[in-house]
């Protein structure tokens, strides 16, 4: 690694983004470096194809150019940049209608679920990860955006701040996740 490539890696992305807005396009270019991969693995999570992932893609960093001068540093830009790509998101899910056709059973959302070991970290078995993410991928979608962020290290202050929901709700989803999760993992266990 080069010497740059150490200095560039230290640089807090607050200050990429203001060295960006005085002209400084190599600022963006390492900002997108450090976020492109993260950022398009959620999409193509949340979305399941990677046409509309790639548009949506193209869409949150536009849109992120767009609003660099309201960034703040108060939270992470992954966090941030996690915003906009879920507000796209959600805007086409609207537009698809699919956000009605997998409504959330929104029943017990005080329920607390701890952090715990991410047993997700820990997995080494290709079947067992494949089961994991078909069971994923059955979730409703903000129980599956709840998961698919955790995995990613957001906390659930930030995930219910993408989610433009209450910390217990961010919980609540969680908590539903994790037991279908766990059913769907024990049906195929035993099967």
């Amino acid at each position: 690694m080069s010497m740059e490539q150490k200095i560039s890696e230290q640089v807090a992305d607050g200050e990429l983004i203001r060295a960006y807005l005085s002209g400084d396009a190599e600022s963006f270019e390492i900002l997108y470096s450090r976020y492109r991969k993260p950022l398009y693995a959620f999409l193509n999570r949340l979305l399941e194809n990677s046409i509309v992932a790639d548009d949506l893609f193209q869409q949150t960093w536009l849109k992120a150019i767009r609003n660099f001068p309201a960034y703040e540093n108060k939270q992470k830009f992954f966090a941030w940049l996690s915003t906009i790509a879920h507000n796209l998101v959600m805007d086409y899910f609207r537009s698809q209608k699919r956000a009605a056709e997998q409504p959330l059973d929104e029943g017990v959302l005080n329920d607390r679920c701890t952090d715990g070991s991410e047993a997700w970290s820990q997995m080494n078995d290709e079947e067992f990860e494949t089961a994991f993410e078909n069971a994923v991928n059955e979730l409703p979608s903000e129980q599956k955006e709840v998961v698919i962020l955790r995995r990613d290290g957001l906390s659930f202050k930030e995930i219910a701040e993408i989610q433009k929901c209450p910390l217990n709700t961010a919980l609540g989803r969680m908590n539903y996740a994790l037991k279908s999760l766990r059913n769907s993992l024990r049906a195929w266990r035993d099967s």
